[in-house]
């Protein structure tokens, strides 16, 4: 997750207390320079889920008919296993395989390993394997480790792992307890 990330940058930013914060170590450094900024911030970027946006607006029954019961890899691993996994109760998949747009969706990225690093579940989803972002209408509720999130609406890049909850944000990170900052703009 990049919330932490972010949380942490600011911090580094604002300095403590208005004291001018200690040089940052070469770890921070890295962290901080043009190149990582510019990873951090693309992936929230919403000009990037605008198409996916635009057709989210349309009725997936407009599609045809759904498959039920489906299950599909979006990513996998250079060792072959599954990295990112979607079940959903109903779908709509493109004639490519590229587009997915699905209903009662749960999905699973693992480890290398094949241990289970992260799911989320949620309402309705619209995901372009091509570039490897989704777009998410309605409530989602997600867990990574000892994070847990959930919302309304969310747009996700698979490739950075990066979920940016557009509504009603909840974040419980495991380790600075819970934090509600739906009402401070920030998501």
């Amino acid at each position: 997750m990049r919330i932490v990330g972010c949380l942490l940058l600011t911090a580094l930013v604002l300095g403590l207390g208005g004291r001018a914060p200690a040089a940052p170590s070469p770890e921070a450094e890295e962290r901080l320079s043009e190149a990582a900024l510019a990873r951090y911030s693309a992936p929230g970027n919403p000009e990037r889920y605008r198409s996916l946006l635009m057709q989210m607006r349309e009725s997936p029954e407009t599609l045809g008919a759904p498959a039920k019961q489906v299950r599909l890899p979006v990513q996998s691993w250079p060792n072959g296993r599954a990295k990112t996994m979607v079940f959903a109760k109903e779908a709509w998949v493109t004639l490519d395989m590229q587009g997915v747009r699905a209903r009662n969706v749960h999905v699973e990225h693992y480890c290398e390993d094949g241990a289970l690093a992260g799911a989320l579940d949620a309402e309705e989803v619209l995901v372009d394997r091509t570039k490897q972002l989704a777009v998410v209408k309605g409530r989602i509720h997600g867990s990574f480790g000892p994070d847990k999130l959930s919302g309304v609406g969310a747009l996700i890049d698979f490739e950075t792992q990066y979920v940016k909850i557009l509504r009603r944000a909840r974040i419980d990170t495991g380790r600075l307890g819970k934090a509600d900052f739906s009402a401070r703009g920030l998501f």
